[in-house]
């Protein structure tokens, strides 16, 4: 890969074709393309993914409810690369997309969990954490905590 200065990005930019800087679909296109590949080159090349990583786990903290919340929203909302954001989670050992389901599936745990939330429908909670489809969640439920949603608070209950 050929690393081209900063500077000379802008005179790279300068020189496109007329036609090409008339649309500005296209500019921006190409503003986000220097953006990303900007910020990826400056993350990589400082080292600093260990205070980047801190903020995209609040960030997906803050959107777990958010349904399209996903590795490409979380690298947009961060100015990076997916492929970037891949990498700064393959160094803690875990993918972006089981973080994401990880910390939706705490939340459930802990809304299901708790006693006043005890009239609201099983679906309900699992939607309210990014889960549209109800039988996904209960699947990916069982395969994390040993039972389903329902019997998990039931179990609560009943102790």
């Amino acid at each position: 890969m050929t690393y081209v200065p900063t500077e000379d990005v802008g005179m790279l930019v300068l020189r496109l074709p007329r036609h090409l800087m008339a649309d500005s679909a296209s500019v921006e296109r190409l503003k986000d393309a220097v953006r990303h590949t900007a910020a990826d080159f400056v993350e990589a090349s400082s080292g600093s993914c260990e205070g980047l990583l801190p903020r995209i786990r609040t960030y997906i903290d803050d959107n777990l409810g958010d349904p399209n919340l996903s590795p490409e929203t979380v690298a947009a909302a961060h100015h990076i690369s997916t492929s970037y954001l891949y990498k700064i989670f393959a160094r803690q050992g875990i993918s972006v997309a089981r973080w994401i389901r990880q910390r939706r599936l705490e939340r459930c745990r802990k809304d299901l969990s708790d006693p006043r939330l005890g009239g609201r429908a099983v679906g309900e909670v699992g939607a309210q954490w990014g889960f549209v489809d109800s039988s996904y969640f209960s699947r990916v439920f069982r395969q994390t905590y040993g039972c389903s949603p329902r019997a998990y608070r039931h179990a609560l209950r009943a102790s």
